[in-house]
């Protein structure tokens, strides 16, 4: 019979890294764990500060991203039942507050208001030295001011304080950048070339700044006061200008700006939906989403009928469905006049408050039939599991796994949509090649079909620029290190050189480009270190029912109240942020085992609630080369001599880091002291080459 074998990885700096996985899924290494843990304790300050430092739209992003943090939250995979820590509803919290809208914008909800005082899990301030394991050989970090206790924060490359400090380096040239597009790749490569000391002109080719955030992002899913107080706080900053209704390509060109600029970038996303190739797609009432939302976020008129079909299974259909669901429904004023007859009638009788709520519900029903199809199925569908919630919720009707296979019309006007089934959307290599059941046509009749099957850009801005690559997806090519596109003193970022992607993304591909023109008008490459700090926790004590307590729903607007103009979340009262914080597995703290003092007694084990320790003998693991660089430096001699031998004589313990809570019962339980509950951090700091 042969023996179980355990396959085991010797963790480094990069799986300590790995391990915090909310940080390692952002784009932007946003370091979530962090500011959570902060709001959990009642430090919203200190909190904020961490989840602004990277993203100069934290408010934003705090309302609308699709927060891929989440998605990689161990805290979802601890049961079955388990739902990830609500990372972006707590960022909300946090910007409320201490962002750019705190003290401009009440908060959408005022209760529970009051100040939350620490809780008990109070991770120690102090940096114990730490030597012995080659796996955690560090150099110290330098503490960071304003974030509580130093251990807490993981500053990157692109943190506010790192390129303010970069920015005073000697011998440092500054210059003069462009920027096309005030979207949000766009507004973050000026902040920080701004940060960095250069001086940033902006173009914008419309009368306001947000690009997609604005334009293609329902008005009811975000406070646009909001997002404009975030974009302001950037166009304030000394050496950012900004010129409104100012294309590029026409007037100005691009060669224009290159002359009188030591570097342009691009940001100018895919503001053009894409069309779809089958029949009937020329008919009047056939419409792209971005169309749609473009038109409805400028205040203009849309007549889509009483029938709907949305072609599309992503995010951006889900918000062309709602959008049409929202169309002939209340505009500001009506909603202004019912609201203050609501105020009058909260004295009066119910008969009042019945009249109104039949005046708002009629002024609910504008497009009365909304149905999508989506050729994937409901696992597959890529829109957001919240987005996904909110549309059902709203009446809107879901077909997945059904496709467009004409679009059926009277004298050039849409009555229908002929849908098939779907066999399958990938081929068995996962590319896609959706194949339909035969025989699985039927017509749908509808007034308006939209499409939200992709974007595209218009790429009239380069003006003949021919030194500046097209790609064949009709994207910009760029090195992906440094944003550069073929034309040296060219970058871009955002969807027109990825395609589409996040909002979360396009300020990742802004911080990219800033620093790729950085080095660009310094003639020299930057370098990046990274610096590790551990710090031994004393009394590490989780929050109180930290693994009992259940993601709480975000508040929202009732069905009723949700006209066209109505922001549907609410947000977390501080509370409420508090307790979901207090969720979190705090995955940057860890598990030390020191073997010269371990005596083999087992009792971590056997305390360990969820299975994740294990002791073997050294013939029981199988690893790389480093295994036995491990073993001959702390046993002083090789392992063979240990496989080798007629009885064990040594002996590794295994951890499952996955399956760890970080409960510390191990440590507490460990009569020899072998075990030490220790906070890891990271910074990574910037250097010319």
């Amino acid at each position: 019979m042969t023996e179980t074998k355990y396959q085991i990885n010797i963790p480094n700096v990069d799986h300590w890294r790995e391990m915090v996985k909310c940080q390692a899924a952002c784009p932007v290494n946003t370091d979530a764990r962090g500011y959570v843990t902060a709001m959990a304790r009642g430090e919203l300050e200190a909190g904020y500060k961490i989840a602004h430092d990277p993203n100069p739209l934290s408010t934003v992003c705090g309302r609308i991203c699709s927060a891929p943090c989440e998605i990689a939250c161990r805290r979802g995979d601890t049961d079955p039942t388990a739902k990830p820590i609500a990372i972006r509803p707590i960022k909300r919290v946090l910007t409320e507050r201490y962002g750019p809208e705190a003290g401009h914008l009440q908060p959408d909800r005022t209760e529970g208001e009051e100040d939350i005082g620490p809780k008990s899990s109070q991770m120690k301030a102090g940096f114990d030295t730490f030597s012995g394991d080659v796996s955690r050989k560090t150099t110290p970090c330098q503490d960071i001011p304003g974030t509580g206790a130093p251990h807490l924060y993981s500053p990157v490359r692109w943190s506010r304080e790192e390129l303010t400090r970069l920015s005073v380096q000697p011998d440092r040239k500054t210059g003069k950048v462009a920027v096309i597009g005030a979207g949000p790749s766009g507004l973050s490569t000026a902040c920080d070339l701004a940060l960095l000391g250069h001086e940033v002109t902006i173009y914008e080719s419309g009368p306001k700044t947000g690009g997609m955030m604005r334009y293609g992002v329902p008005i009811y899913r975000i406070d646009q006061a909001a997002m404009d107080l975030e974009i302001q706080s950037i166009l304030d900053m000394d050496s950012v200008t900004i010129h409104f209704n100012t294309p590029i390509g026409e007037e100005i060109t691009l060669d224009d700006l290159r002359r009188e600029h030591d570097a342009v970038y691009l940001g100018i996303g895919l503001m053009e939906g894409r069309p779809l190739n089958i029949e009937g797609a020329d008919f009047d009432g056939v419409i792209t989403a971005v169309d749609l939302l473009l038109n409805y976020n400028l205040g203009y008129e849309v007549n889509l009928g009483k029938r709907v079909i949305v072609v599309g299974g992503g995010d951006v259909a889900m918000d062309a469905a709602r959008t049409a669901l929202r169309l002939g429904q209340a505009t500001a004023e009506q909603q202004a006049a019912l609201d203050d007859k609501e105020a009058r009638a909260v004295e009066e009788s119910e008969t009042v408050s019945t009249a109104l709520d039949v005046a708002r519900t009629a002024l609910r029903l504008g497009v009365a039939d909304v149905k999508m199809i989506a050729l994937e199925s409901w696992e597959e569908l890529p829109a957001s599991d919240f987005e996904i919630e909110e549309a059902l919720e709203e009446g809107i009707q879901l077909h997945p796994r059904t496709g467009p296979n004409r679009i059926t019309g009277e004298e050039g006007k849409v009555t229908g949509l002929e849908v098939i089934d779907v066999e399958s959307v990938f081929d068995e290599k996962g590319h896609f090649n959706p194949k339909f059941k035969a025989n699985s046509e039927r017509v749908w009749e509808c007034d308006t079909v939209i499409l939200a099957i992709g974007q595209q850009a218009n790429l009239e801005v380069l003006g003949g620029a021919d030194d500046v690559e097209i790609s064949d997806r009709g994207l910009v090519k760029i090195g992906a290190e440094t944003g550069q596109t073929t034309a040296p003193d060219v970058f871009a970022g955002g969807d027109v050189a990825y395609g589409p992607k996040l909002i979360i993304d396009a300020v990742k591909h802004g911080h990219v480009a800033a620093l790729g023109i950085e080095e660009y008008i310094q003639k020299r490459e930057l370098k990046v270190n990274v610096n590790t700090q551990w710090t031994q926790l004393a009394d590490h004590v989780m929050f109180e029912n930290w693994i009992k307590l259940a993601r709480r729903k975000m508040p929202s607007l009732p069905l009723d109240r949700r006209t066209g103009i109505s922001v549907v979340e609410l947000g977390y009262s501080p509370e409420e942020g508090a307790e979901q914080g207090s969720r979190c597995l705090e995955c940057s703290i860890n598990t030390i085992f020191d073997g010269s003092t371990c005596i083999l007694c087992n009792a971590c084990v056997d305390v360990c609630p969820w299975d994740c320790l294990k002791i073997v003998s050294l013939d029981q693991i199988e690893g790389s080369d480093q295994l036995e660089h491990i073993v001959e430096n702390e046993l002083g001699a090789p392992l063979a001599s240990f496989l080798e031998a007629d009885e064990p004589s040594a002996a590794a313990m295994l951890k499952d880091d996955e399956a760890c809570t970080r409960c510390a019962l191990c440590a507490d339980r460990c009569p020899t002291g072998a075990i030490t509950m220790e906070a890891f951090r990271f910074e990574e700091v910037l250097s010319y080459q």
